[in-house]
């Protein structure tokens, strides 16, 4: 079996990785070829081009890198053409993955979608074109299954795929350390550029009235250490920088400062209470908060349905801000976002995210709905 996968930053190719390898415990003779970052390519998708390349996030930012984007489009499009996989895995990325999928649907090739956009967010326009083009999505998010069937998209809840891969770690989590505080800025180089300087400010800060605090720097894949650690400034002295077994190290943290995004899911997952910030360029922000119509910004807060996690975005990314909701999370406060963690845990259900969605890959590809 031919399979083209497409995965467009670091938690998508952590997701399609994993799902690759689900596959092929299924179906041994799985071919695995498309766009895929260090973790695809560790399980031999062979690479058209990879996630990095992908990796864009913000309207003005996208804009920008436009013409680059379609140029890799066009190159992903005309390999699949040519190699003619028995069914399309596209992982996120709406921008880039939807145009393909249309693609993709008038050359006769099944698609599935895992990891949805995040339509019920903004522009749920775009669902008309997955109903149109996409035989099934593979929903990982509790909330997402009803919003595609109002629509009359095919869709199943297939359970979060970050269970499984945070289960070893969940399920014999290491000693908490009181004295340490996570800094996940992001999986994107933009991202880490604009967050970490703040979150290394609001340290030093930590610090000053607390003199044993330490930082724990979780550095994302694909992204390059030396040159993340270079924006810590005066505060690197004090921050272990993290590039292996990155949960583990996370699980151990008293508390974090996190980007928006899944990861803020992965500190749920290991009981770790954060606060939740970002930035985007000036008119990307202004563009968001026209288009985007949910009442948090943090996944975790979405699943939760409460905010949990405070959420500083923008403006109100200011190190001070950061180190006074880090300073209560090291407090009485942790505890009790603790308990709403085990809440979003169980919303998030069990383990085996990874071999539902490849049972629903193989379905599309013999020819199911």
């Amino acid at each position: 079996m031919k399979l083209l996968m497409v995965a467009g930053e670091a938690s998508g190719d952590l997701h399609a990785a994993n799902l690759l390898r689900a596959l092929r415990e299924r179906h041994p003779g799985v071919e695995g070829f498309g766009v895929g970052g260090e973790r695809l390519r560790a399980e031999g998708l062979e690479c058209v081009a990879r996630s990095e390349e992908l990796s864009v996030m913000g309207l003005a930012e996208v804009v920008r890198e436009l013409p680059r984007l379609l140029r890799l489009s066009r190159h992903v499009r005309r390999a699949a053409i040519a190699r003619r996989p028995d069914v399309a895995v596209l992982v996120d990325s709406p921008d880039f993955n939807l145009p393909l999928a249309s693609h993709l649907s008038k050359a006769g090739i099944p698609v599935t979608i895992y990891i949805s956009p995040q339509l019920w967010a903004w522009r749920s326009g775009r669902v008309r074109r997955i109903r149109r083009d996409v035989r099934r999505v593979l929903c990982i998010l509790p909330f997402e299954l009803g919003f595609y069937e109002r629509h009359g998209v095919a869709a199943e809840y297939v359970g979060h795929p970050l269970v499984d891969e945070l289960a070893p770690v969940m399920t014999a989590p290491p000693p908490r350390d009181p004295g340490v505080v996570a800094l996940l800025p992001g999986s994107r180089w933009h991202e880490v550029e604009s967050l970490l300087p703040g979150m290394a400010r609001a340290l030093d800060l930590l610090t000053a009235a607390r003199p044993g605090l330490r930082g724990r720097l979780i550095v994302a894949p694909g992204l390059d250490p030396a040159r993340v650690e270079a924006l810590l400034g005066p505060a690197a002295g004090r921050v272990e920088v993290v590039v292996e077994d990155r949960h583990r190290a996370l699980a151990a943290c008293a508390a974090a400062m996190v980007a928006s995004g899944t990861a803020t899911l992965e500190c749920a997952l290991l009981d770790v209470p954060m606060v939740v910030g970002y930035r985007l360029h000036a008119l990307s922000y202004v563009l968001a908060r026209w288009l985007v119509k949910v009442p948090h910004v943090a996944l975790v807060n979405l699943v939760a349905g409460e905010r949990l996690a405070p959420e500083l975005v923008q403006d109100a990314f200011t190190p001070e801000r950061l180190a006074a909701e880090v300073g209560r999370l090291l407090g009485a406060d942790g505890e009790a976002v603790r308990r709403g963690l085990a809440r979003v845990r169980e919303r998030l259900g069990e383990p085996g995210a990874s071999a539902r969605a490849a049972a629903a890959v193989l379905a599309v590809a013999g020819g199911g709905a």
